[in-house]
């Protein structure tokens, strides 16, 4: 089956390139509640891991993370400037766990929602230390 992986996975680098789909140097924030509400609509469970995010927060409104661009996140320290709206690939469709392609995710957010984004893009303006459970604040 052509789905199926094929041997073991490698882990690919190169010096000075990043595997992104931004040029800016950035992290990614995807909301859990927006994944709860896309677990709603696709009736089954997504497992957050597909959006391969730097940062998971909780405890907001689903889909509240848009409304964050051109605002400042602080999450202690650090100071993160959000700057767009992450346009989601293929790349969602494939189980963390297992490696099959088994979604559709892009295609459920545009026929739901009109646009294929989930998350947020930020840079870092001001280094620190985040650790699992410090709180947030938008200025």
């Amino acid at each position: 089956m052509k789905d199926e992986l094929r041997g073991a996975p490698h882990i690919v680098q190169a010096e000075g390139h990043s595997f992104s789909d931004k040029r800016e140097k950035c992290l990614h924030i995807v909301n859990l509640a927006s994944v709860r509400d896309l677990e709603r609509v696709a009736r089954q469970a997504v497992d957050p891991l597909r959006f391969r995010a730097n940062i998971y927060v909780d405890g907001l409104p689903a889909w509240a993370e848009f409304q964050w661009i051109d605002k400042t996140l602080s999450i202690g320290a650090v100071k993160l400037p959000v700057f767009a709206r992450t346009s989601r690939c293929l790349a969602t469709n494939v189980d963390p766990a297992s490696g099959a392609r088994d979604m559709a995710i892009p295609a459920v957010l545009q026929r739901n929602w009109g646009h294929g984004d989930f998350g947020v893009y930020a840079t870092v303006a001001t280094a620190g230390t985040i650790k699992p459970g410090d709180s947030m604040t938008i200025a």
